[in-house]
């Protein structure tokens, strides 16, 4: 009797054991979890940006088998970038798409990616992003509340302009260009003589319209989703700044998931990033013919002269950065030019 008593209760405190050690496994998110997740970006539906997160979240959901669905938000219908950032910080929104401006205002060594005229072909962009410089970067990423996913895409930043075409320095005297609340864009602005005005990018239809500003920059894929030759005449392609996307997630939000769901968030996100990487550079060359067909002239002007004029930026920049951050970044900058 005592045997089998004795016997009993061993079977029992394994039982709990086993448990126990089951729940602390899903507690650290060994056991897959069922999320909903909220996208929020400020593009058009038209764009390669929504086309690359209907993928990422068809994938996702299959991928899962439905434990994880993403709900996409394009538009600005949940605000402009710099709210949609502070949504994810704070946890009221899932996953976004910054810009590397955008992203410096939480980690400011982004600055330097978009630097003028620091990038002249994609194919410099994607040696500078196979050196390592996103391994140093991710921490910082993390510390401000986000978690890395994958690079996505924006393009070279041009100028449109409504009154001439912009072929050298000389022609930004005088006239105004709407930028968006990131230092880079306007600094270079009014190195190269223009003055710059901070407009919202949902109110950027209505001041082009209005003659508010002159002129506005962004990649081509933005200025032809936009339509912007309703209003712009000229497109001179200075191609003065390279923006990436990152497409970045509430950290706290990627922690609750299981290892296998995070993986698979990663994974599905590199995928997204290079079909948008692909939709962006492989359609410039349509998109500016479309945009001829619908009446703008386009120019590209020697950007040498551009270059010079607009050094002093990066000066400006490595007091933002900070030396230690600057060095640190020109070295993976100089690695990537051998």
């Amino acid at each position: 009797m005592k045997k089998t008593i004795l016997l009993t209760v061993c079977i029992l405190v394994a039982s709990l054991t086993v448990f126990a050690g089951g729940q602390e496994e899903a507690a650290g998110g060994g056991a897959d979890v069922k999320a909903e997740l909220k996208f929020g970006h400020y593009l058009a539906e038209s764009h390669a940006a929504h086309k690359a997160a209907l993928q990422f979240a068809e994938a996702v959901k299959e991928r899962t088998n439905g434990m994880i669905t993403v709900s996409i938000y394009p538009g600005s219908v949940l605000g402009n970038s710099p709210e949609l950032n502070e949504q994810v910080t704070l946890g009221s929104l899932d996953l976004v798409i910054p810009t590397d401006p955008a992203v410096a205002k939480y980690v400011p060594v982004f600055n330097l990616v978009t630097a003028p005229f620091a990038f002249a072909t994609y194919d410099a962009v994607d040696a500078f992003f196979n050196t390592g410089f996103m391994d140093w970067a991710e921490p910082q990423l993390q510390d401000a509340g986000f978690e890395f996913l994958g690079r996505w895409e924006y393009g070279f930043r041009t100028f449109t302009c409504s009154k001439k075409q912009l072929n050298t320095p000389d022609d930004f005297v005088g006239l105004k260009f709407r930028t968006p609340p990131d230092f880079v864009n306007s600094a270079t602005v009014t190195a190269l003589g223009g003055n710059a005005e901070t407009i919202a990018w949902t109110e950027l239809p209505m001041a082009l319209s209005q003659g508010r500003v002159d002129g506005q920059e962004n990649p081509v894929a933005t200025i032809h989703s936009a339509q912007m030759w309703e209003t712009q005449k000229y497109i001179s392609m200075l191609n003065y700044t390279y923006n990436a996307t990152y497409l970045l997630m509430n950290k706290a939000k990627f922690d609750s998931l299981s290892a296998n769901q995070q993986k698979i968030l990663k994974e599905e996100a590199v995928k997204a990033g290079l079909f948008m990487q692909n939709e962006i550079r492989s359609n410039e060359k349509a998109q500016l013919a479309d945009m001829e067909s619908n009446g703008m002239e386009v120019a590209w002007p020697d950007t040498a002269p551009f270059a010079e004029k607009a050094s002093s930026v990066w000066e400006i920049l490595k007091g933002k950065v900070g030396v230690a951050g600057y060095n640190k970044f020109m070295d993976y900058y100089t690695a990537s030019r051998k």
